[in-house]
């Protein structure tokens, strides 16, 4: 690792005289006044196919959503669920919620927000046949996690109920995650369909789209936003696929937030006075989803010996430099109430993976660990590390590149950020493992999978907590029974700023480069 930091270092340096030509003063750092930047530059790795928020939802597309768009209500850092566009939010009965928009909202092509507004949003996911929609919608993230909704209705134009086909103890939760359902105009989608939309769409955040292109998305400051005003009068995402190039530009002041950094990164910049590196603890866990069918590793034994011959400490230690943690479970403390401290660890245990695989019957098929090249933060890194500890215990291994992450008709595994989309037991093991979702119907066919089910069902409705409490511990022997996955670690979430600005970020929480999360330091 060492010498990996070291050849990232030159790599910067060298990168740093290629940029070196950029000025502050006509760049990004450029300012109206004292209060307001011109232009607002934000270095991605990662760049989105659609901006249409309810497809492709992943990754890339999470960066720029809550600039452009909504949603009904939001998860503030500390959990705290308040609203950007709504007054007021209350259960009617245990079915049916309801929700006050603020008056005077519009969207960027001037409409004003309204309740069929909201309720076309939600039923083009959940429904979206209905509205003449089919190809590319909805993403199976988005409509798993609102999937609870029966329907909507519409009482005024500033008045919506949503009634959900049972209980649901955590629908306020689920509408205010950060990949739930985004609001758009209704007539807007309606004329002009949707792969225009995809490209040119308006929601009611405070940018709306300049434009897009494949290195760079210019959004700008819409006049007649509701709220606030951003520190930015325009904001440019500009795709830096490369780190080194990144980090590079971050150093010359060409980008002024570079986030989704690696701890390579974070010594190369750590000590630069102009800029400031921050790493936060992160839900979303690195792991590998696994095909537990005839093509792919159908042997439980072979899955569970593949659990318990990863060094999930080294991997840290060498990796992330300590910057990462091995969660107990499908289990996070951000669960609050709901979190099962005493759930065990994940152990390392190379002879007992040994003899696992050696009375399994395992035919010794090549098992393909698949994942798109550079994709994840030291996903190439861990993989090769993890391949070669299956080999060491008697596996058939390898690394294979794949272009992209189409489940179908996949062999062996697939490398995943399997992050919260809100903070409770359903929010991750529930709305991506379980009936219904994509990774249940194409890979994970067990025995154990309709006791998996029954039990996330109850506990979509249980309001107990003790009840829940011990529902969630099952749900997790289970998924760690079967091991229709394996978890690595929660790296940290590290992200570069320039000194003068803080940003109040929580990982897994979406990126909010809004007036109230974004700011310059008091003393500037």
């Amino acid at each position: 690792m060492k010498k990996l930091a070291t050849v990232l270092v030159l790599v910067v340096l060298a990168a740093s005289l290629v940029f070196a030509g950029g000025s502050k003063e006509s760049g990004s750092a450029s300012a109206d006044d004292g209060n307001y930047i011109d232009l607002l530059r934000i270095g991605v790795s990662a760049w989105p196919k659609t901006l249409d928020p309810c497809r492709g939802m992943g990754l890339a597309n999470c960066r720029w959503l809550y600039e452009i768009f909504d949603t009904l209500l939001y998860c503030e850092d500390d959990g705290t669920i308040t609203s950007y566009i709504c007054d007021s939010w209350k259960m009617i009965d245990d079915c049916t919620s309801e929700y006050k928009l603020k008056s005077g909202i519009t969207f960027h092509n001037g409409a004003p927000l309204t309740a069929e507004d909201v309720a076309f949003s939600l039923m083009r996911v959940l429904k979206p046949t209905d509205y003449g929609i089919s190809s590319g919608y909805p993403d199976a993230n988005v409509k798993t996690i609102v999937s609870t909704i029966d329907h909507c209705e519409v009482i005024d134009n500033l008045t919506l109920r949503i009634v959900t086909s049972q209980p649901d103890p955590v629908i306020f939760q689920r509408l205010a995650g950060y990949m739930s359902v985004y609001i758009i105009n209704k007539d807007y989608f309606e004329k002009e369909g949707s792969e225009v939309f995809a490209t040119q769409p308006v929601g009611t955040g405070p940018y709306k789209v300049e434009s897009l292109s494949s290195e760079s998305l210019m959004l700008s400051y819409y006049d007649g936003y509701y709220g606030e005003k951003p520190i930015a009068n325009k904001v440019e995402y500009c795709y830096i696929p490369e780190e080194s190039s990144l980090i590079a530009a971050v150093m010359t002041g060409e980008i002024d937030i570079a986030p989704d950094l690696s701890k390579d990164s974070w010594d190369a910049l750590h000590d630069n006075p102009k800029v400031d590196v921050i790493n936060q603890p992160y839900t979303a866990s690195h792991l590998c989803r696994i095909n537990t069918t005839e093509d792919g590793v159908p042997w439980k034994e072979v899955r569970q010996a593949m659990s318990l011959a990863i060094d999930r400490q080294l991997l840290i230690d060498t990796l992330w430099g300590g910057m990462a943690t091995v969660p107990n479970g499908y289990n996070y403390p951000c669960f609050g109430e709901y979190y099962i401290e005493d759930y065990p660890e994940y152990e390392y245990n190379p002879e007992k993976a040994k003899e696992l695989v050696k009375n399994s019957g395992y035919d010794g098929r090549v098992i393909e660990y698949r994942l798109v090249n550079g994709y994840y933060k030291m996903g190439n890194e861990a993989a090769e590390a993890i391949v070669s500890m299956w080999r060491d215990i008697g596996l058939n291994a390898q690394v294979t590149f794949v272009d992209n992450w189409s489940l179908p008709g996949i062999q062996g595994l697939l490398t995943w950020s399997n992050g919260l989309r809100f903070e409770d037991p359903i929010g991750g093991l529930w709305v991506l493992w379980g009936e219904g979702t994509t990774l249940q119907k194409s890979l994970w066919h067990t025995e154990g999978t309709a006791r998996f089910n029954e039990l996330g069902h109850q506990l979509l409705i249980e309001t107990d907590v003790a009840k829940r409490r011990a529902i969630y511990r099952e749900m997790m022997e289970i998924w760690d029974d079967e091991v229709p996955g394996i978890i690595w670690y929660c790296p940290d979430s590290i992200y570069a700023i320039r000194n003068d600005l803080e940003w109040s970020y929580a990982p897994g929480k979406g990126y909010n480069y809004r007036a109230d999360h974004l700011k310059f330091k008091a003393s500037n």
